[in-house]
Formats: structure tokens, C-alpha cells, sequence
């Protein structure tokens, strides 16, 4: 096989890992799940924190090795860990089981986010691919993985028209050792690396002085993409909570958030077309206006309006995901894009672990609708912040890649 032929393969092979790693027949039931287990919202959004803090401390470093050592090792044992993770449901019982799971899912998130996307970015430039279908990678990944999202909702609520709970994690148990075989044929692409004389700690103040000096659109760049995803990523775990309230039976569940996690799919596949016919200000204004109207349509919408104004978050999350991940990957030089996707991701995850016990503990104490005013008074700081200077930043007909 020549070399030409294995960076191809690679393509396929990184685009399928993120499918796999995506296909989680769990989380369409994953709240009802933690309660059976005796947790409470305060717990499960504290697991979500522990997830977070777990990100917040490994990925940064776990990127910055997927720079100066390769991506392929990193992702392997990424995968590994994946696998083990999801076995651990086969025994967990209460919280702290459970936060072991969280903990290890944390691990192998830390090593195979950004690094994926950067082998991706990686293999597509050694082949000579011109600058849209770069472009359209990114598009492609966000929208393998919501799609997987999407077809392991359906089944979920398969498997309980005529199971249970314990058949759900033994098919969450075998796909979540797939990405490991997957990840034993990747090759490492052709890049310019680090330099190991520099000294690590020299080049990540390097990496950092990049991100926050190098431009004021790549600073508003950096920032948004840190903080603006907490707009919708509460309403993830907020949702089954809200169809529980409204009687929704649980096999049903699935069928919702595949639906929803299929929305997701389409505008993250579709986020550059829109971009170049709308021009990126239209899309920064509706993630920006999205969630908001999401929040506040969740507290008055009944069971099938709710499911619609449900859709509002996921629309939101497929634009945004990619516009904000093609602006930074494309001005972040290739020798440290990984670590720059996973400075992204330190942040959001930060703000995140501080926040997410605070909503939950909130929901316990104040109730359903008091929570959604509050998140989407949130949601309103958050785009008069962070989106608002973006928006007047950018040219309101080109891309983001010519801004």
C-alpha cells in the first residue's frame, strides 16, 4: 500500500473513530439511568462536573502530547480508555462508580479531542486537498459524529421496546471497544512538529501568546468558542429531566434525541454553504438568538411543542460547532493545532465545572421553570459578551477563513 493510499485510509479510519466514539445507546436515558442508580439532578450535573474537571486537567496537556508525539499513540490509547470506561457499567451501583465511569470517559475524551481533528486536518493537507474540501472536513466530522448521536438514539428505544436498562449497557459495552480496533490501522500523517529543545513550557506559552496576540478576530475566535457552547450544552442535560415532568414514556426517549441529534447533523453538514451564501454574521446572530428562544419556549411548551422548541438547541449546536471550529483550525498553524482544539475545549469544560453543579442544585431547590428564565438570561450575557463583539468583527458577506 502506498503512502498516498494510507493517508486516504486514515481519513476514513479518523472519520469512523469519531462515529463510534459517538454511538452512546446510553445517553438518550442516561438521566433516568443515574436516578435508578438513587442519584439526583444535583449529582448528575455534578457528574457531568466531574467529567468537565477531568477534561479541564488532562486535555490541554494530553494535546499538547498529541503535538509533540503524534497523534496516532494518543488516539489509541484514547480508545483504550473508552473501551474500559463503558465496561465499568457492567458493575457500577451509586455515585461513585459512576464518577469512576465519568472519569475514565474523561480521560479518553482528553486524548482524542482535537487530536482526531488535527490527524484529519493533517492527512487532507499531505494529500494536496484544496482549501474547501479542508473546509468541508470539519463540516464532515461534526456531522459523522451527530449523526451516530442520532442512529444510537433509535437504538436505544429499540432495545427497550423489549429490554431494559441492562440491555442497553451491554451494547453500549461492545461499541465502546470498536474505536480501539479502529484506531490500530491509523498512520501518522506528514507535519511539521514541535520543537523539543524549546522546552514545554516555552512552548506553551508560545502556543498561548498565538491564540491571544495574533489577531483580535482569533481572540474573539478563541474566547466564543470557549464560552458560547454552554448556551446549549445545559439544555442536554436538562431535557430528559423535562420529558420525565411532561410523562413522556422512556421508550421514546430515543426516537426524540435521535431526531434531535439528527438536526444537529444536517446544519453542522451544511454550516460553509450556509456561511458563503449568508454571509457568517446571519449565522453568528441566529447561535446567538437560538438558545435564548429555546429556554423560554421550554417553560410554557407542552409535551409536542417542547419537543420542537427542543430543536432550537441543536440547530444551534450543529452551526455554531463547525463555524467556530473551521475559524480557529484554519488561523491555528498545523504544529499546534491539537493543543489549540484543546485549549478550546479547557475553557468551555472550566466554565462548565464551575457552573453545571450550580444549575443542578439549582433545579433541585427551585424548580423546572425558574431554571429555564435563569439559562436563558444566561444565554442573553453570553451573546452580548462573547458573540456581539465577534459579530461586528467579522465582514458580513465572507467567510470566516477570509475575514
Amino acid at each position: 500500500m502506498t503512502d498516498r493510499q494510507k493517508l486516504q485510509r486514515n481519513i476514513s479510519r479518523a472519520l469512523y473513530l469519531r462515529f463510534f466514539q459517538a454511538f452512546m445507546v446510553l445517553v438518550p436515558v442516561a438521566v433516568p439511568f443515574f436516578q435508578s442508580k438513587g442519584l439526583t439532578m444535583r449529582d448528575v450535573f455534578t457528574l457531568q462536573a466531574l467529567f468537565a474537571g477531568v477534561v479541564l486537567l488532562a486535555e490541554v496537556p494530553l494535546g499538547y502530547m498529541a503535538d509533540l508525539f503524534g497523534r496516532r499513540r494518543v488516539l489509541l490509547v484514547g480508545a483504550l480508555f473508552c473501551g474500559l470506561g463503558h465496561s465499568l457499567l457492567l458493575i457500577a451501583e451509586g455515585f461513585w462508580t459512576l464518577a469512576l465511569y465519568e472519569l475514565l470517559l474523561g480521560i479518553s475524551f482528553s486524548l482524542t479531542s482535537g487530536s482526531d481533528l488535527a490527524l484529519l486536518y493533517d492527512s487532507e493537507l499531505a494529500l494536496g486537498a484544496s482549501a474547501e474540501r479542508q473546509r468541508r472536513v470539519v463540516g464532515k466530522i461534526y456531522s459523522l459524529g451527530t449523526l451516530s448521536g442520532a442512529l444510537s438514539g433509535a437504538v436505544c428505544s429499540l432495545i427497550f421496546l423489549g429490554g431494559s436498562f441492562v440491555e442497553v449497557i451491554w451494547v453500549q459495552v461492545i461499541v465502546g471497544w470498536i474505536p480501539f480496533m479502529v484506531a490500530l490501522g491509523l498512520v501518522e500523517a506528514p507535519r511539521q512538529s514541535l520543537d523539543r529543545e524549546a522546552g514545554h513550557g516555552r512552548e506553551m506559552k508560545r502556543i498561548l501568546r498565538y491564540l491571544w496576540s495574533h489577531s483580535l478576530l482569533l481572540r474573539q475566535v478563541f474566547v466564543t468558542a470557549c464560552i458560547w457552547p454552554l448556551t446549549t450544552f445545559y439544555a442536554v442535560w436538562l431535557l430528559q429531566e423535562v420529558w420525565r415532568l411532561q410523562h413522556i414514556p422512556l421508550y421514546l426517549f430515543g426516537w426524540i434525541w435521535g431526531g434531535l441529534t439528527l438536526l444537529t447533523a444536517l446544519p453542522g453538514r451544511y454550516a460553509t454553504a450556509l456561511e458563503k451564501h449568508c454571509g457568517p454574521r446571519a449565522l453568528l446572530f441566529c447561535i446567538g438568538v437560538l438558545p435564548i428562544v429555546g429556554y423560554l419556549g421550554l417553560a410554557v411548551a407542552g409535551p409536542l411543542a417542547g419537543i420542537a422548541v427542543a430543536a432550537l438547541f441543536f440547530v444551534a449546536r450543529g452551526l455554531g460547532q463547525v463555524l467556530l471550529a473551521d475559524a480557529l483550525n484554519h488561523r491555528i498553524p498545523s504544529q499546534f493545532r491539537a493543543t489549540g482544539n484543546s485549549l478550546v475545549s479547557f475553557g468551555f469544560r472550566a466554565c462548565f465545572a464551575v457552573t453545571g453543579p450550580l444549575v443542578g442544585y439549582g433545579l433541585d431547590r427551585l424548580g423546572m421553570d425558574v431554571i429555564l428564565g435563569l439559562l436563558a438570561v444566561l444565554s442573553a450575557l453570553i451573546v452580548l459578551v462573547c458573540l456581539l463583539p465577534l459579530l461586528f468583527s467579522v465582514a458580513s458577506r465572507k467567510v470566516f477563513r477570509r475575514s
